[in-house]
C-alpha cells in the first residue's frame, strides 16, 4: 500500500513494506517537491492491527497540518 499528500510545494509518502521476519515495516517520505533533499523513517510494527493504528494517526496528522491525499 502507498498513500501521498501534498501541501504547497511538500510532499509526504507513506509506504508499507514487508520484511524478511514476517513482519510489516512503515517507511514514510517526506520533502520538496522537485528538491533532492528530503528524509524518512522507518516505523517497524509487529501486527496488522498496530499498522492500521499508525497510520490512522498519520492520516489524521497529515490532514490536521493542512495536506490533502494526491493520486500517484
Amino acid at each position: 500500500m502507498q498513500l501521498y499528500w501534498t501541501k504547497k510545494s511538500k510532499y509526504y509518502k507513506l509506504i508499507e513494506q514487508r520484511t524478511l521476519f514476517g513482519t510489516t515495516d512503515i517507511v514514510c517520505v517526506w520533502g520538496r517537491i522537485g528538491g533532492n533533499l528530503g528524509s524518512y523513517k522507518i516505523i517497524p510494527c509487529s501486527s496488522k492491527e498496530e499498522v492500521d493504528q499508525i497510520i490512522d494517526q498519520i492520516k489524521t496528522r497529515r490532514k490536521y497540518r493542512g495536506y490533502k491525499s494526491a493520486n500517484i
